[in-house]
């Protein structure tokens, strides 16, 4: 029997296409993964007490570690990034007086735009950790 695909048969391209997007989906994960690891370290590094990160143990045994939320507190809004097996999800909360009032599911760019917006409307150090994230994203 033979297991390499006939490209004369119809459903050779539909099987192709299922292997490339099953790799573009690997890829994306690990790029994803990559994305998230930096932006935690970035941002903890930038904006020490406003920023809450979550990594899980890989392994019960496991010395690595992975990122698995980023939470930035910001004057108005909270900004939380949470990493699935799916994906990323990215919300953004309305805070007052420490009460979360509304919480807002956003896309990741609509995250990021709106956290940039969020820290460069603060004042003085604040600012210069804004320029490093926004540095970060575009390099």
């Amino acid at each position: 029997m033979n297991d390499t695909l006939n490209p004369t048969d119809p459903g050779a391209d539909d099987a192709n296409q299922i292997d490339l997007q099953a790799a573009w989906v690997r890829r994306s994960s690990a790029d994803i993964q990559a994305f998230v690891e930096g932006l935690a370290a970035r941002l903890e590094g930038d904006l020490p007490g406003q920023v809450d990160v979550v990594r899980k143990r890989d392994g019960l045994f496991a010395k690595t570690s992975h990122v698995q939320s980023i939470t930035v507190r910001t004057e108005e809004f909270h900004y939380l990034l949470e990493r699935h097996p799916s994906g990323v999800h990215t919300q953004r909360a309305r805070v007052v007086g420490g009460v979360i009032l509304k919480r807002d599911e956003l896309s990741l760019a609509g995250w990021m735009q709106s956290l940039l917006a969020a820290l460069f409307s603060q004042s003085g150090e604040l600012q210069r950790a804004s320029q490093s994230l926004h540095d970060f994203l575009m390099h």
